[in-house]
């Protein structure tokens, strides 16, 4: 018999009970409570729990690794790829982890039996150190085995398998030749058919994988046609990728044309850096013919940017002069007034830095600035300019003309009107630039708290006592208050507009500032807020947002006994609620 009458299930019970709580004393309350979130969103996949460690994605705003190892099925080291766990810290992650963890051991979960190298071989790598083990693993399998199997087993995958049979002929026979890069490009269509399928569109699902495919040309093969020299056939294969990412019709939430774009880039600039005089006015030639509407605008920019940033010298000034200039007359007889605008004002922009570096002198960039001088960026340039050289008549001259051609946006404004104060502070004009202070709080930036710090220097103590009321009058229609309160540590007026406020939003704001001197009004306005989410709250994630509020609540003066007499009567209210229960019951 178990000793003191115990069963053996139920000594098996309290080990499996205790395993699911050790490990949680190595964990602070507040990650524990971020880990249980993820926890419950279902953020942990792909997770092995082998005899001697568990390993697991954790699906955030990022993916993370976790890795943790396992003595005697007790926890030992814990690792995670996140940025907060690099210095060795506990994390959010590794506390997922170990809720699924403990929820498989009370399940009866059995452990796999760990092969060291084979585990390292299937893991799906997302870190450096995973793909580091599992290169190792794979090169130790390869160097365990029979020469003949693996030429066997090699000659087997390149028959079926065309891209790795282009890029084993390249390491074989070095030099890329028109073959190939006509079979790279047949590789770049397949993986776009792949993805594209019938509606010709690619969805935000499989955005990453088809990135990620068209990287794998770029960074492997292209990347190694530059180190062996051969940087006019990279560069062609580089920008049929390119063109492709411009053309096709992608769900790009999360940027990755762009990153590959920026990538694209890198390479271009350090072909330029390798390339004869022919290589590279044979690339400023296909740069500036495919700034004619081929790729979709945003990639054009990075087309800009090289064709002006990368191709420098006396030798491509002059060219870049021509060619900026052939795309503001074409800019000009777009039909889209903005697209007009916005082109001419970027085109002339470029070709005004480059007259700037030729030294040209100021009648010629004068000559030019009135030629386009309804382009609201030229005349951005010009004020710019007549600030630098402290022309301040000119500057202000040309800030009140634009102020009226620009009068229907607000931005363009406020803008101008800044500029006018610093002039006015500059020139020693105090009468305007106080009065440029106050149309601008008023009128162009309303609100700006920074701008009224400004106003306010310019008072004494007593005489701002006076001119605060009437700003707080001015803006009461047309702003929150609450910050003009704060600052000027109105309390009383900021706890009036706090109890005022619905939500938990202003409340959760200025509570810090308030609790001390009236504990009391914003313990009550917390108990009816979190009161009326509760009643609100339909799923376990507004459940756990009102359990998490009580605990806020908590740390206020006189907190704890009003968290308890809620929690009591919220579970007679919503008795009916399993879930919102047993939220409670981890407070």
């Amino acid at each position: 018999m178990a000793p003191h009458g115990k069963t053996w299930k139920n000594m098996k019970k309290q080990e499996k009970e205790e395993k699911k709580v050790e490990w949680k004393k190595q964990f602070d309350t507040k990650t524990l409570v971020k880990g249980y979130d993820y926890y419950c969103d279902g953020a942990v996949e792909d997770m092995d729990i082998f005899n001697d460690s568990i390993r697991a994605d954790v699906v955030g705003t990022q993916s993370y690794e976790v890795e943790i190892t396992l003595n005697d099925g007790k926890i030992g080291g814990m690792r995670c790829s996140c940025p907060y766990a690099a210095d060795g810290r506990r994390c959010k992650h590794m506390a997922a982890v170990l809720y699924v963890w403990s929820d498989r051991c009370a399940s009866g979960e059995a452990p796999k039996i760990s092969d060291d190298a084979d585990k390292d071989l299937f893991i799906r790598p997302r870190t450096d150190e995973s793909r580091r083990r599992k290169s190792e693993a794979v090169r130790k399998l390869v160097d365990e085995a029979d020469l003949s199997v693996v030429r066997s087993c090699l000659a087997s995958i390149l028959e079926e398998d065309e891209k790795l049979l282009i890029r084993f002929h390249r390491m074989v026979k070095k030099p890329a030749g028109r073959e190939d890069i006509k079979c790279y490009k047949r590789q770049v269509d397949m993986i776009a058919r792949r993805y594209l399928g019938r509606d010709r569109f690619i969805s935000y699902q499989a955005a990453y994988g088809f990135v990620s495919d068209l990287g794998e040309v770029l960074y492997h093969d292209a990347e190694r046609m530059i180190g062996d020299g051969q940087y006019m056939s990279a560069f062609e294969l580089i920008n049929y990728i390119f063109v492709l990412l411009g053309t096709v019709d992608v769900d790009d939430s999360d940027g990755h044309t762009g990153s590959m774009a920026e990538g694209i880039y890198e390479l271009w600039a350090e072909i330029l850096g390798q390339v004869d005089a022919g290589g590279k006015q044979e690339m400023f030639q296909w740069f500036t013919t495919h700034m004619d509407g081929s790729v979709v605008d945003y990639m054009e920019e990075y087309i800009e940017r090289i064709i002006m940033e990368e191709f420098t010298g006396e030798t491509y000034t002059a060219q870049k002069m021509e060619f900026a200039e052939k795309m503001i007359q074409s800019s000009e007889k777009k039909d889209s007034e903005w697209s007009r605008d916005h082109d001419v004002g970027k085109w002339s922009a470029w070709y005004l830095s480059l007259l700037e570096e030729q030294d040209c002198g100021r009648d010629k960039i004068e000559d030019f600035c009135r030629k386009h001088w309804k382009n609201t960026s030229v005349r951005k340039y010009y004020i710019d300019r007549c600030i630098r050289d402290q022309n301040y008549d000119m500057a202000l001259k040309t800030l009140e003309e634009s102020i009226s051609l620009d009068r229907t946006s607000r931005q363009l404004i406020a803008r101008y009107s800044e500029q006018k104060k610093e002039i006015y502070l500059q020139q020693g004009n105090q009468k305007a630039y106080v009065e440029q202070l106050w149309a601008l709080l008023l009128e162009h930036k309303i609100g700006d708290l920074e701008i009224y710090r400004e106003l306010r220097g310019q008072y004494s103590e007593e005489e701002w006592r006076e001119q605060r009321e009437r700003i707080f009058t001015e803006l009461s229609n047309n702003v929150r208050l609450t910050e003009f309160y704060k600052e000027e540590k109105l309390y009383n007026r900021l706890l009036e507009c706090v109890l005022k406020s619905s939500g938990l939003s202003t409340l959760s704001q200025y509570a810090d500032i308030l609790k001390e001197k009236y504990p009391e009004q914003i313990l009550q306005k917390y108990r009816e807020e979190v009161d009326r989410l509760a009643s609100g709250a339909t799923d376990r994630k507004r459940y756990r947002e009102a359990v998490a509020r009580l605990r806020s609540i908590q740390q206020l003066q006189g907190g704890r006994k009003v968290v308890e007499e809620m929690s009591e009567q919220w579970r007679k209210q919503y008795k009916n609620r399993p879930a919102f229960l047993d939220e409670l019951g981890k407070l």
